[in-house]
């Protein structure tokens, strides 16, 4: 069992909860009164004309005016209602700009900034004619911009003469993301939520492999934001991580500043992860490419027993102490945790969603639950393998593995993450479509190889059918049906014929293990794009192997599958040597 922590002080704390309660009261009196003043200004005429210069002062002082209402709602209130000074606001300039006493009486420092915005320029607040109110941004020389893009000089980047992007604002990412994760707060939460025992297991980062998969988002401004918050996060504690990504991207990548490299499509670029972590003999710990924030309620198992919503659990939550924490600390704990639990799971992971009142009301670690592939911590020493024959929901097959070879995984109850990769452009997304087809063709597969684990969960508000629950108790309790078979053979249903997936569950997974490694034997074939493909398929893993692309003799691209492996070893180019 996972040794657990006493329970005192571990329950909801009515100190917190107040002080939650009155930083939301704060937050929400702040905007009903900045509403308040805009609306009195405007009613009132405002300035009387349609425009009005950053030098003119509002009536009734800067102080009173809809500005500055604004900047109250969009910065940290201390205890007495008041901002912080100006340069210390997130708008202020990071270094240089212009200087702060000098600034025009109708402008105001926001307490918000764009993150393409120059560490030297200031994001700020204006009051309008009307009696509303402009954001814009103040150049080092002092005046005022607009725009961002508009085609005359009122716009940033014609006055620039250039176009910004995410890079002009990393430093405004770090000091953002210095302000989520405090300074020592991983260490806080590591003594305060592991035993002493546990704290024994804490591995230092150079004992973890951390592996980002990612595809296409680095070519959009808001991919490229996420990928500089990961950077960010990981930055913030000393660790370049390595982003495995298409090809195509590869460069682009490259040019944020990634330590990145090739890693094909999803399941073959988990698989390298893997194996690259093996090869040294470390954690392997891999993250998706839009997690913006880890965080940890540190609470016993809450009595919520009677109530058919979440009520009881959100009033809970309100006084539960929650820690924020870098990608690091959330690895070292969950390996803490596998290594101190006397099953030995070689798989961990946090909770799949975000919405903790659904997590309060059960056990702190679950151990034979799904496992999200957005964030999990992975033992060197598993044999356990992506399926490549899968395209979504691959992370269901995975934790189904380690269950049958290792009897547990480890599902930290109380970590959580904060993705948004529903809307995201690029990565898993790109593999759905809009019948969800391909998720229940992958659903087959998973019921067809776990027979009794899944079966379709008719809650969720989602394309029907397109969504599972997994059950590792009922293994083997049940047989696929028909209908079930039939998706994954291919036949049609509905109207519509799937895509067939390839018999390799029964009969090439016994002669081709997915561990299995393949060596090429220098024995040379009369068509050198034969050579080729074996060349490249030297020392690599059955399950990397497969998908990946070559060209054939007339230059046109193919992706190599198991018949071709089946060809190259009868021909003596290849052989396979079985782990």
């Amino acid at each position: 069992m996972v040794a657990k922590k006493k329970s005192i002080g571990r329950g909801p704390s009515a100190k917190i909860a107040k002080q939650v309660l009155k930083k939301r009261n704060q937050k929400l009196k702040a905007k009903d009164v900045a509403d308040d003043a805009e609306a009195k200004f405007r009613k009132a005429g405002g300035y009387g004309k349609s425009v009005v210069s950053i030098w003119a002062a509002p009536k009734g002082g800067i102080e009173n005016s809809p500005a500055y209402r604004k900047m109250l709602t969009r910065v940290e209130l201390d205890e007495k209602g008041r901002p912080p000074p100006p340069e210390q606001r997130d708008g202020a300039p990071l270094k240089g700009g212009y200087p702060l006493h000098k600034y025009p009486v109708n402008v105001i420092v926001d307490g918000l900034r764009c993150v393409w915005l120059p560490d030297d320029w200031a994001q700020v607040l204006k009051n309008t004619g009307p009696g509303g109110v402009y954001h814009g941004w103040l150049s080092p020389e002092g005046k005022f911009f607009y725009h961002r893009n508009y085609k005359d000089t009122s716009g940033v980047e014609p006055h620039l003469g250039r176009k910004l992007t995410i890079k002009d604002g990393l430093n405004t990412l770090k000091r953002n993301l210095r302000n989520v994760v405090k300074p020592g707060a991983d260490q806080t939460f590591l003594k305060e939520c592991l035993t002493a025992a546990e704290r024994k297991h804490v591995a230092p980062a150079k004992e973890f492999h951390f592996a980002v998969v990612s595809a296409r988002r680095a070519s959009t401004e808001t991919g490229q934001h996420d990928i500089m918050i990961i950077e960010g996060h990981f930055q913030q504690v000393g660790i370049k991580p390595v982003w495995y990504v298409d090809e195509a991207s590869l460069q682009e990548y490259k040019d944020l500043g990634c330590n990145a490299k090739v890693g094909g499509k999803l399941t073959p670029a988990r698989n390298m992860a893997l194996d690259d972590a093996k090869k040294k003999k470390i954690v392997c710990v891999q993250v998706s490419d839009d997690i913006s924030k880890w965080w940890y309620y540190d609470c016993e198992k809450q009595k919520l027993g009677g109530e058919d919503h979440f009520k009881k659990a959100n009033k809970a939550l309100l006084g539960i102490k929650k820690h924020c924490v870098s990608p690091l600390a959330a690895a070292q704990f969950i390996l803490a945790k596998m290594r101190s639990d006397p099953a030995k799971p070689h798989l961990g992971g946090v909770f799949p969603t975000g919405n903790a009142a659904m997590s309060i009301g059960g056990a702190e670690f679950a151990k034979e639950h799904f496992i999200l592939g957005d964030f999990f911590v992975a033992e060197p020493a598993s044999p356990c393998r992506f399926d490549n024959t899968m395209t979504l929901k691959e992370d269901y097959d995975f934790t189904c593995q380690h269950l049958k070879t290792h009897g547990s995984v480890l599902r930290c109850q109380r970590m959580m993450i904060q993705v948004k990769h529903a809307t995201n452009a690029g990565g898993a997304v790109a593999a759905r479509d809009s019948a969800g087809a391909k998720e229940k063709q992958n659903i087959a597969i998973l019921q067809t190889k776990w027979p009794g684990v899944f079966s379709i969960n008719g809650r969720r508000k989602a394309i029907a059918g397109s969504e599972v629950v997994m059950r590792w108790k009922r293994h083997y309790t049940s047989t696929p049906s028909a209908e079930v078979k039939a998706k994954v053979k291919g036949t049609i249903t509905k109207g519509k014929k799937l895509k067939a997936v390839p018999k390799l569950l029964q009969t090439f997974s016994k002669m081709f293990p997915q561990d299995g490694v393949l060596r090429y034997t220098g024995k040379a074939a009369k068509a050198e794009y034969l050579n080729a493909r074996c060349k490249k398929c030297n020392k690599q893993r059955v399950n990397n192997a497969i998908g990946m692309k070559y060209k054939d003799s007339n230059g046109v691209e193919k992706t190599y599958g198991y018949a071709d492996l089946k060809y190259d070893i009868a021909g003596g180019r290849l052989e396979l040597k079985k782990n």
